[in-house]
C-alpha cells in the first residue's frame, strides 16, 4: 500500500531535513596534516639572555628564565630572527630567509629550545563563515592571519588541541595566510591545529550592488502600485 504523508506530515519532515542541513558539520579548512611552508632556522635568536627571568614571549633555554602562563595582546619583537624569517607576514607566499621552497609537511615537533615558522596558504573563491581555530602547543604560540596579528600565548605542559581557541568570524574569499611561530624553552616540544568553517556557496554583495539592488525593488514596487491604481 502506497503512503500519503498529510501537508503538516510533508512539513515536518521538510522541517527535519532542514535541521539537519543546518546541523552540518564545518568543513575541516587546517589540521595536522596540512602542508604548509616550514621554517626550522630560527633556532634561539629570538630568546631572552641566559638566566634573566622574564615573562615576555621568548625565555632562555631549559627553564631558565621562568616558565610562567603569559598571553601577548600585541605582536612580539621578531627583530632578532630578521634574517631567517625573511618576508612572511603579508598576504603571499614566505621569501627569503630559510623558509622550505614549497609547502611541506609540519612536524608536530621540533628542536628543543628552539622556535620555528609556519605559513599555511589556504583558499576558497568565496571565503568562510564561522571559522574557528583551535590550538595546542608546548610551549608557546603566536598567529596572524595575512600579517595581522590575532593570538599569542605560553604555558607551561604538554599540548592538547584546544588549549586555546579562536573564533576567527568570516575569511573572504581567494587565498589566505595563516602564519604560526612555535616557541619552546625547554623539556619537551607538541603541537596541534585545527580550523575549520563553513564554506560560502556564492559571494557576498558589494555594497553597491546591494543599493542598486535596493533601488530596483523600489522600482517594482511603484510599479506594482501603478497598475493597482489603474484598476
Amino acid at each position: 500500500m502506497t503512503s500519503v504523508l498529510s501537508t503538516s506530515a510533508r512539513a515536518a519532515s521538510l522541517s527535519v531535513l532542514v535541521l539537519a542541513s543546518a546541523a552540518a558539520p564545518a568543513a575541516v579548512i587546517i589540521n595536522n596534516s596540512t602542508q604548509g611552508f616550514y621554517n626550522a632556522g630560527l633556532g634561539t635568536l629570538l630568546d631572552s639572555p641566559s638566566g634573566v627571568v622574564t615573562s615576555g614571549p621568548f625565555p632562555c633555554a631549559n627553564v631558565q628564565c621562568g616558565d610562567s602562563t603569559q598571553a601577548y595582546a600585541t605582536a612580539p619583537n621578531l627583530a632578532a630572527a630578521a634574517a631567517p624569517l625573511g618576508t612572511w607576514l603579508t598576504n603571499a607566499a614566505p621569501t627569503g630567509g630559510t623558509w622550505s621552497a614549497g609547502p611541506v609537511a609540519i612536524p608536530g615537533t621540533w628542536a628543543i629550545n628552539h622556535e620555528t615558522a609556519i605559513s599555511y596558504a589556504f583558499s576558497s573563491p568565496f571565503g568562510y563563515d564561522n571559522v574557528s581555530l583551535r590550538l595546542g602547543v608546548d610551549n608557546g604560540i603566536f598567529v596572524w592571519l595575512n600579517g595581522n596579528y590575532l593570538f599569542g600565548a605560553r604555558a607551561a605542559g604538554g599540548s592538547v588541541l584546544g588549549e586555546y581557541s579562536l573564533s576567527l568570524g568570516t575569511i573572504g574569499g581567494g587565498t589566505n595566510y595563516l602564519q604560526i611561530l612555535r616557541e619552546d624553552h625547554g623539556g619537551a616540544t607538541g603541537y596541534a591545529i585545527e580550523m575549520t568553517g563553513d564554506p560560502r556557496r556564492t559571494p557576498v554583495p558589494e555594497p553597491a550592488t546591494l543599493a542598486l539592488l535596493g533601488i530596483g525593488l523600489l522600482g517594482v514596487g511603484a510599479a506594482a502600485r501603478r497598475r493597482a491604481a489603474l484598476g
